[in-house]
């Protein structure tokens, strides 16, 4: 067997957590966390080599890295995916709903067959459980050592469901690691312990920290419902989960999407194709969702689905199968302010490269993974961007094996601010632009005419953030919409050196 190859060379050192007399969240103190350091994903795509394979991606040095690693044999990771860190960034362990791996990179003592039932049965032999967002893992509020993992099963439910052979969680389980244990690679010194019991959502598992910045707050939605359980970690464990109700009944159709907080953990959302995009407001103090909002996904036909939320917590974005939506939390009218910014381009590697699972990660970009195994990600470059500026990159990033729908779930660890806007600095550049610009007459009856100093790209977008038509321009450019419906449109220019602008343009007759 390969030599395991081990992230960080330097003996693992015991977690500093935060005081538990820790009362306030604080920015600064939250930039230094690291727990959210290095991703793993991915799964053994070359059955030559003995054991397995798997991605890393490091984000410690402010810089992005990407690297393989030997893993246990046979590993994957699919739609259960979380990894933990230490407060300093060095890896603790990793987890695909199946098995816990420490950061030898061998299963943990006692971290085996921690999903019984289906899943261990079925999943577990050749790959990792089937759910989006099934395992979860946040640091133990007090201690310096302890780490709870929290997965759901798979069990035969009292319905039928053709396409889904009657199945859906019926527990939330969770496991409790002592990282002092086995010579600091750490043990399950509790298992398999039941958090809820009822029939739960098959997807959507997720954490925020408590407005404390100590305690969690772990989500989990009962299936065939609009309810909600919430459990209160604390120093002293689990609290009785708390049943709330409010928002969208979801359908039977939720095993594939995503959920996901706000950094400033002020909103909560919760998508899916079928059940629609759902966004609530969130208390971290209570737990409380309120003010539901369901805004219905109409004119695209797609199944799978992701989404995340920029690091100022103001943009979501909705990874939609062939195209990426960005909406603007702020917004008066949110389901209004939807803009496509990327639709797929077609590319293959070697399978399609669409769009599916995006998470935040600690370097202020939004990771996209692709429904099928590619040996790329997606990259949002400036998510606190409106609109185009925002910067998708699609393909943007080269993985060194293959990886099959993976990111990983992990809850956010500070509040970004403004950390990564570059936006407001760029908002003076982009005034001495349009200086530059001119664009008459506006309204106009669908011929325009574009005068610039500058060479670039134009791309022109209607209420619903559909592309109506794009185009090429240096200097003067006559532009011939005409057979765009009365209404608003958006025109993205974006210049040959990078600098992007955006116009309202009114057609009528």
């Amino acid at each position: 067997m390969l030599p395991k190859i081990s992230i960080h060379s330097v003996t693992l050192p015991k977690i500093l957590l935060f005081l538990a007399t820790l009362t306030c969240f604080s920015y600064l103190l939250h930039a230094q966390d690291k727990h959210d350091a290095n991703w793993i994903i991915g799964y053994d795509d070359n059955s030559s080599i003995p054991g397995g394979i798997a991605i890393v991606l490091g984000f410690n040095n402010g810089n992005r890295e990407v690297f393989n690693i030997n893993t246990v044999e046979d590993f994957h990771m699919e739609g259960s995916n979380t990894s933990m860190n230490d407060k300093n960034g060095n890896l603790l362990f990793y987890c695909n709903g199946c098995f816990i791996v420490n950061a030898a990179h061998e299963i943990m003592a006692n971290g085996d067959s921690i999903n019984p039932g289906w899943i261990n049965q079925f999943y577990c032999v050749k790959s990792g459980s089937p759910y989006v967002q099934g395992v979860l893992s946040i640091p133990a509020p007090g201690s310096e050592d302890l780490f709870y993992v929290f997965n759901i099963d798979m069990q035969r439910t009292r319905f039928d469901t053709p396409g889904y052979r009657g199945h859906a969680p019926q527990h939330l389980l969770y496991h409790v690691i002592d990282m002092s244990q086995d010579d600091g690679l750490g043990a399950v010194v509790l298992k398999n312990q039941i958090a809820i019991q009822d029939t739960l959502a098959r997807a959507n598992l997720q954490a925020a920290r408590h407005s404390n910045g100590v305690d969690w707050w772990v989500i989990m939605p009962e299936i065939h419902s609009n309810c909600y359980y919430k459990i209160l970690v604390t120093k002293d464990g689990l609290s009785e989960p708390i049943k709330q109700c409010i928002g969208r009944v979801w359908s039977d159709k939720d095993v594939v999407g995503q959920a996901a907080f706000s950094p400033n953990r002020k909103k909560y959302t919760r998508f899916h194709s079928d059940n629609g995009l759902n966004i609530f407001d969130f208390d971290a103090a209570t737990g409380e969702l309120s003010n539901p909002l369901l805004i219905e996904i109409t004119d695209h036909d797609f199944t799978f689905g992701g989404a995340a939320i920029s690091p100022n917590s103001r943009y979501l974005y909705l990874s939609a199968y062939t195209k990426v939506f960005q909406y603007d939390l702020e917004a008066t009218d949110i389901a209004a302010s939807r803009v496509t910014i990327a639709e797929w381009d077609g590319f293959r590697n070697p399978f399609p490269t669409i769009f599916y699972l995006a998470a935040l990660a600690p370097d202020g970009k939004i990771y996209i993974a692709s429904t099928s195994s590619t040996y790329n990600l997606h990259v949002i470059n400036n998510p606190d961007c409106p609109g185009l500026a925002s910067d998708l990159v699609q393909h943007g990033v080269t993985l060194p094996s293959l990886n099959f729908a993976t990111i990983p779930n992990i809850p956010h660890y500070r509040d970004y601010g403004d950390m990564f806007s570059v936006c407001t600095t760029a908002a003076h550049e982009e005034n001495k632009v349009a200086a530059t610009l001119r664009m008459y007459p506006n309204p106009t009856s669908g011929i325009f005419t574009m005068e610039t100093e500058r060479s670039g790209s134009v791309h022109i977008f209607d209420a619903l953030g559909r592309l109506v038509h794009t185009d090429s321009f240096n200097g003067f450019k006559s532009i011939d919409i005409s057979n765009a419906a009365n209404g608003l449109y958006l025109v993205a220019i974006r210049f040959s050196d990078g600098t992007l602008l955006t116009q309202k343009l009114i057609v009528q007759d």
